[in-house]
């Protein structure tokens, strides 16, 4: 799957560009010279996230920076209101969110159509488990990592309806898991609910394969893509995924309040809507005052109501900025490249233990550190300046590297990690 960006399209040699700007090699993941022009561009594009400049900033994975331009777009949008009224906003919302629909198309590979815009992953999940005629008795596998804003919408399922939730374990090892997987599956297994990358750990599950193996017995997927979506490239339409939802402020560097859910296109049809708008229905006046209404058929039919127009214009740009100026492979091929630098250097703590397993990994590292609570941890490093992430229920710290990120920032981390002795 190739995307094409400004870098991609300047003739500079952009596969061995982005490589070296990681600072790895194609073969072992560990540092070679960054090189003057290649420190320049990431230099360059920091100039656009003055948050970075503040603190070194190691948790995109809770929420992306915000570039200039889409907070310049948010504020005109705020003010055009103000000044010049609204009756502008739902034609020019329709045509935002077209937009939007039209970027998304072309970073996961599927139809437009296939889109509903949402306020959250959570919104997302709830659409598809409230959609689908599950009865009492069916059953919902549920993997051990999932984010609570995943496991609460099933939980309402089976207090609500009866359904059965079966809890997997996952394993680094694909036999293992596809054991676990097998040894739970029943004749009333429905729904196989999972992450793309985990919350937790940072393990990146082999979902081509656990798709795969669903759809073998009839089992529908839904995928969890918030630490994913933005972070590695992933073709919807090769995956042959059923249903996908994500946020737009995490890796995508949105403002919160924004995300989107991805149905196939042949699934639409048995999903019905649970909230119920204009914006649901085929056309707009597609029903009576008797009680009847047609709904779309296409994945809008779980849009409702009018939305905040600023934080639509700043997801607008915001994906434009990481498309044009920054360039997706880029993106994706430096995120993963600091995971692994991060890791490899942190193997070689003796009194840190690394979580994350670095051959299924995309964009997120966590660890633990012996001696000391995570929660200690954290503060000692937000005290040096250094946000991570504290995942205090499990005593984990999550560090995110995201594309702005530099080897720079991440040897700050490391020193700090080499010497406990200090906090």
């Amino acid at each position: 799957m190739k995307h094409t960006s400004v870098h991609a399209q300047s003739g500079r040699g952009y596969q061995s560009h982005v490589w070296n700007s990681c600072g790895l090699s194609r073969m072992g993941g560990r540092k070679e010279d960054l090189g003057g022009d290649k420190v320049a561009l990431v230099d360059n594009l920091r100039r656009d996230f003055p948050a970075l400049r503040q603190v070194t900033y190691l948790n995109t994975g809770s929420f992306g920076a915000l570039p200039v331009a889409a907070a310049e777009q948010m504020k005109e949008t705020m003010a055009q209101q103000c000044t010049e009224g609204r009756e502008f906003v739902c034609s020019k919302l329709a045509e935002v969110q077209r937009d939007i629909r039209e970027q998304l198309t072309s970073l996961f590979h599927v139809d437009a159509n296939s889109w509903a815009l949402t306020d959250s992953t959570a919104q997302g999940a709830n659409a598809v488990l409230w959609g689908l005629a599950l009865v009492q008795g069916d059953e919902i596998l549920v993997t051990d990592n999932q984010h609570p804003e995943f496991l609460l919408p099933v939980f309402v399922q089976k207090q609500r309806r009866g359904v059965v939730v079966r809890r997997v374990q996952i394993s680094s090892q694909l036999d293992i898991m596809m054991e676990a997987l097998e040894a739970a599956v029943t004749s009333r297994t429905r729904l196989l609910v999972c992450s793309q990358v985990s919350y937790l750990t940072g393990h990146r599950l082999p979902v081509e394969k656990i798709i795969q193996w669903a759809h073998g017995r009839g089992i529908l997927v839904l995928l969890d893509g918030s630490q994913g979506a933005g972070a590695e490239d992933l073709g919807l339409r090769e995956l042959n995924a059923d249903f996908y939802t994500f946020p737009g402020h995490k890796w995508l560097c949105g403002p919160e309040g924004t995300g989107a859910l991805y149905v196939r296109q042949e699934l639409v049809s048995m999903v019905e809507p649970t909230f119920v708008g204009t914006a649901s229905l085929r056309h707009q006046m597609d029903w009576t005052s008797d009680g009847f209404y047609l709904p779309s058929e296409r994945s809008n039919r779980f849009e409702y109501s009018t939305a905040n127009m600023a934080v639509w214009v700043g997801w607008q740009e915001s994906l434009k900025y990481l498309r044009i100026q920054t360039g997706w492979e880029y993106i994706f091929t430096r995120t993963k490249g600091l995971s692994g630098s991060l890791l490899d250097r942190l193997l070689d703590l003796p009194h840190v233990r690394v979580v994350t397993p670095r051959d299924a990994r995309v964009g997120l590292v966590s660890f633990q550190v012996t001696g000391f609570s995570a929660a200690r941890v954290v503060e000692a490093a937000r005290q040096r300046g250094i946000q991570m992430k504290l995942l205090a229920a499990h005593n984990m710290v999550r560090v995110s590297t995201g594309f702005y990120n530099t080897e720079e920032e991440l040897e700050r981390l490391v020193g700090f990690l080499q010497s406990p002795g200090n906090w």
